[in-house]
């Protein structure tokens, strides 16, 4: 008895160091993957600089100094801006308010698109009603529909919430709706020999099933969400990153424009990562 036990120790003390060896594994090949990751951010930047130093000329490439130096300047106001009209003209805040209407539209587009999908893969006449527009709709491109939106909702901010609305619901209804169809009917059946009714089995394994694909369909909807924000405010808006990034255009300021295109992207970047974070704490039970 105490041969087994000492070997059931010497069992479980293997099992925990290669646990720990596994972990140790994981979070070099993180931080190895990040280590690359700024080395090729690096040579971009300093191949960027070298070109635009070559160039020199800002109107058609201005360098990464250029960019941060106009970002830095109008971070907070902006004159000129204010001169064009522009409410609010600091960089900051059009940001924020682009960001901000981006997600929003996409939590509730989000929410929609959940319940439409999961409910349209187990309710045939769901499916039969938001499939045909989910299809013909999620084909047509932002340009198209925005003109459209901008005369029936004018330029402020329920032109673009809607809009974004729609696309964030129609990706995540497209996503949800098919991850659904693609579970197995067997566990359902299973599940439905145990007793569960409809509703039990919709929480219990429809839910859970589809999570994963759920939420990396909520992760392309947001990128998405933002990009459609900013590229109605081109068209024509109050305020927001688009309307300056438009202004800028206009006046042939191209390190401005760079300067906000990327800080939007660095933005999304940034939510993206906290989304990332949010999915594998939900995530962690797999």
């Amino acid at each position: 008895m105490t041969a087994t036990l000492t070997r059931s120790i010497r069992l479980a003390a293997a099992s925990g160091g290669a646990e720990t060896s596994r972990r140790r594994a994981a979070r070099r090949a993180a931080w190895s993957a990040i280590a690359w990751q700024v080395v090729g951010v690096a040579v971009f930047l300093g191949a960027w600089e070298l070109i635009a130093r070559q160039i020199d000329y800002v109107a058609i490439l201005p360098s990464p100094s250029a960019v941060v130096a106009n970002f830095h300047a109008s971070m907070f106001d902006d004159p000129g801006l204010k001169y064009l009209g522009v409410k609010q003209p600091g960089y900051l805040l059009n940001i924020g308010y682009t960001v901000g209407v981006a997600v929003g539209a996409w939590a509730l587009g989000s929410f929609l698109g959940v319940l439409v999908g999961l409910l349209g893969a187990r309710l045939q006449l769901v499916r039969n009603l938001s499939e045909p527009l989910l299809f013909v709709f999620g084909a047509v491109p932002v340009l198209v529909l925005a003109p459209f939106f901008l005369v029936w909702f004018g330029n402020g901010v329920g032109n673009k919430f809607v809009l974004v609305t729609f696309y964030a619901f129609i990706t995540v209804a497209m996503v949800a709706q098919s991850a659904a169809l693609a579970l197995p009917k067997a566990t359902e059946e299973y599940a439905a020999g145990l007793g569960i009714g409809r509703f039990g089995r919709f929480w219990a394994v429809v839910l859970p099933g589809t999570l994963p694909a759920v939420l990396s369909g909520l992760r392309l909807a947001l990128s998405t969400a933002i990009a459609v924000t900013a590229t109605v405010e081109l068209l024509g808006s109050e305020s927001g990153a688009g309307r300056l990034i438009a202004l800028r255009a206009t006046q042939a300021n191209v390190a401005a424009v760079l300067a906000l295109a990327i800080a939007v992207g660095l933005v999304a970047i940034l939510l993206d990562l906290i989304l990332r974070a949010v999915i594998r704490s939900l995530l962690r039970w797999q």
